[in-house]
């Protein structure tokens, strides 16, 4: 298990664990000396890192692989840098992703298992049969733990697929609860499975990027494929509401210009998007200000997905 993180790492530190490389270039010092700049992480950050003289060290590794890093940390310009000493690239065997991405700061297992817990509370019938095919499902469960829920919009670290849904769970409850003629275990259904595409549309084991299938894809379409397989091996399993579970996935992004094939057409539908659209804007905007919490002025940077600038509020009442 990793031990020093970067978060730990101060001059004077002697260094002796694995990162994920994050960058690497190949450079020449003003006296000729060549050496290599890196930029080394792990979940709590990123350092930079170089190696001298290194043409004696072993130099099979890229961006994105793991390397075993021995070490002293000093100071350059007031910033915390790794001059290594040693280094080797690593097996995967010797690796926990969420040791070096970024990740939810709860505990994916605890979270599963309240996902579990709630919905083992839907009443006995198709629903409750489907959603326990899809998530009892251990290869797909290994997945759905660690999934970000987007390369960088919202919930973008190890988890955040499972942090995301949780939260939908309890306000879908809620609008549930204040709208009673909503069908319930048709919103829980439409929340759990409305981006379980993700789990294999994003690859999350060196960093975050579209697999090759999800790039051609989608996750909605990928979605569907998993939760037809699913329902298929349910005997009778209802038409009528195999096309209405179908409908909330493809229309889970609300419009035609977001990438929904099909907008919304009945409230349990209008309920899934509305909400997936509340908690991950709002989650978007949470990171950009803690992004900038130490950003001078009254408005953050523009954020890429929202396309625009935040209300520092907090700045405005000081």
């Amino acid at each position: 298990m990793k031990s020093q993180f970067v978060s730990d790492l101060t001059p004077g530190t002697r260094l002796e664990t694995i990162f994920l490389i994050h960058s690497k270039e190949r450079k020449t010092a003003s006296n000729g000396r060549p050496y290599l700049d890196l930029e080394l992480r792990d979940a709590t950050g990123v350092i930079k890192a170089k190696v001298w003289d290194c043409d004696r060290l072993d130099q099979d590794f890229e961006a994105e692989d793991f390397v075993w890093v021995q070490g002293n940390v000093d100071a350059y310009r007031g910033t915390p840098q790794v001059v290594v000493a040693k280094l080797r690239r690593c097996s995967e065997e010797e690796i926990d992703p969420r040791d070096y991405l970024p990740r939810s700061k709860r505990d994916p297992e605890e979270m599963y298992a309240a996902l579990l817990e709630r919905l083992r509370r839907v009443p006995e019938g198709p629903v409750r049969a489907l959603l326990l095919a899809v998530f009892e499902d251990l290869s797909i469960a290994e997945k759905y733990k660690l999934a970000p829920a987007a390369m960088s919009y919202h919930h973008a670290y190890l988890g955040g697929l499972l942090e995301h849904v949780l939260s939908l769970i309890e306000l879908g409850d809620e609008v549930c609860d204040h709208y009673p003629s909503l069908r319930r275990d048709l919103v829980l259904a439409g929340i759990l499975l409305h981006d379980i595409g993700k789990i294999e549309e994003l690859s999350f084991r060196r960093g975050f990027h579209y697999t090759t299938r999800g790039q051609l894809l989608g996750h909605i379409t990928i979605g569907l494929e998993i939760v037809n397989e699913k329902m298929r091996a349910i005997p009778d399993f209802p038409a009528d509401l195999r096309n209405q579970i179908e409908h909330i996935i493809l229309s889970h992004h609300g419009e035609l210009e977001f990438g929904s094939p099909k907008q919304p057409a009945f409230p349990e539908a209008f309920v899934v998007h509305a909400l997936d659209n509340l908690d991950s804007k709002l989650e978007s905007m949470r990171a950009q200000y803690e992004t900038d919490k130490n950003r001078e002025g009254d408005f953050t940077a523009r954020n890429p997905a929202l396309k625009r600038e935040l209300l520092k509020i907090d700045s405005l009442n000081h």
